[in-house]
């Protein structure tokens, strides 16, 4: 296992900086491609430190002497971190420029997956739970403005696709790398391993990236901020799409709160099982986000939203339906792999949607895109396990309100923007 981790941590280093010795080129393809591997790789560190984990719930559940439910708070604690971190990381890159808070933010979530290594009270695991989605969101926010600094249009979509489909090749393999881990290690060792990720993503910003935003002057940053906050509230087209996105995300992570429970415990699936499924679901994201750059040629992006959206209903209808009299694995897992998948379409239609009518805030509407991607999330994740951890109701209903909700708010933007 310390080879595979070697061999990995030594892989992606070496692919990072040969891609990275192109970042002083103008925007070429090759530029293109190690700017998406970076970003991509930075903007999924979050969603990394939310996933890898998920198999060893049951395991620590006996750790701990917890709950199922307390050990669901934990990953709502990283949550709590990822929608509050947007709330100033985006207003202070637009004021010292992207590097900085990048460099800072991944170094802090480095160093809480080292100090988890060394805690087995909950409590302080709740702590650096938070500190890590509060200093990891420095990548999610920030990697949007620095697309939106790069491209604009139909351009500025493709490109946040193909951050989409990069993104998610860490939560396909993710849940994978912590079953394989569980087999040598406990759940100590994946938060090592999260922790060298960090270190490789750290060195990664520091050597291979260059500024892509012009910092102002102290007064006409703080009066850009305040306008900018003052043009966002009163655009209600875009706040409308920072709902849309954060009700999908919230039947996303309620998914991802409850889904070992659902499988393990509910349908008597096996650790490497449960991982194979959740990276099938993984697969499906990349595919529905490289699919919203073959639909562009067909259909608008607002088109494109709606067919994601019905797409997700379907599938939370469909676990819904497999709950009623004996559990039907089949319809769930069609169900869950339409709610998963469908957001890579959401997803990268949503955020250029959103970013095109507040572009020249692009920090500022990159955080309230992050903040509204992890309200939901945080207040519904620990609801999906208060029937216990052998039922998956409240999953299905969760999921089914939230995709309701998003369906709801899309006509009302639609009657909006099409005035």
């Amino acid at each position: 296992m310390r080879s595979a981790l070697a061999t990995f941590s030594t892989g992606y280093f070496f692919a990072l900086f040969y891609l990275g010795g192109f970042i002083n080129m103008v925007l070429t393809k090759k530029r293109t491609l190690w700017l998406s591997v970076l970003l991509g790789s930075l903007s999924a560190y979050g969603p990394l430190l939310v996933d890898m984990y998920l198999p060893a719930f049951p395991i620590m559940e006996a750790d701990f002497h917890s709950s199922a439910s307390m050990i669901q708070l934990s990953l709502t604690m990283c949550l709590a971190g990822l929608a509050i971190g947007p709330i100033f990381m985006g207003a202070w890159s637009d004021r010292v420029g992207r590097k900085k808070p990048l460099v800072i933010g991944t170094a802090l979530a480095f160093t809480a997956c080292l100090l988890s290594l060394v805690t087995h009270n909950i409590w302080l695991f709740f702590l650096l739970r938070f500190i890590q989605g509060l200093a990891s969101s420095a990548g999610q926010v920030i990697t949007r403005a620095v697309a939106k600094d790069l491209f604009d249009g139909k351009q500025l979509t493709k490109f946040i696709a193909l951050l989409m489909a990069i993104n998610g090749i860490f939560p396909i393999i993710s849940p994978l790398i912590g079953s394989a881990l569980l087999r040598f290690t406990s759940w100590e060792g994946i938060f090592g391993f999260l922790g060298i990720v960090g270190l490789l993503l750290l060195l990664g910003i520091i050597l291979g990236f260059k500024e892509t935003h012009t910092v102002s002057t102290s007064a006409q940053s703080a009066q850009q901020s305040r306008l900018g906050i003052q043009a966002i509230f009163k655009d209600r087209p875009f706040i409308l799409f920072v709902l849309i996105q954060g009700l999908v995300y919230g039947a996303m992570f309620c998914y991802i709160s409850g889904s070992s429970f659902m499988l393990q415990n509910v349908f008597s699936l096996s650790k490497s099982t449960f991982s194979l499924i959740y990276g099938i679901n993984g697969i499906g994201i990349i595919l529905m986000a490289e699919m919203s750059t073959i639909l562009i040629h067909w259909f608008d992006e607002l088109q494109q939203l709606k067919i994601g959206l019905i797409g997700g209903l379907i599938g939370a209808i469909c676990v819904l339906i497999s709950g009623f009299g004996s559990n039907r694995l089949w319809l769930a897992l069609i169900g869950l792999f339409l709610v998963v998948a469908t957001l890579g379409l959401i997803n990268a239609v949503v955020t250029s949607l959103a970013l095109q009518r507040q572009g020249q805030h692009a920090g500022i509407a990159s955080s309230v895109l992050g903040l509204g991607m992890y309200v939901f999330g945080i207040f519904l994740s620990p609801l999906v396990g208060v029937m216990g951890s052998y039922t998956y109701l409240p999953l299905a209903v969760l999921i089914l309100l939230c995709e309701i909700g998003a369906l709801i708010l899309y006509q009302r933007v639609i009657h909006m923007v099409r005035q």
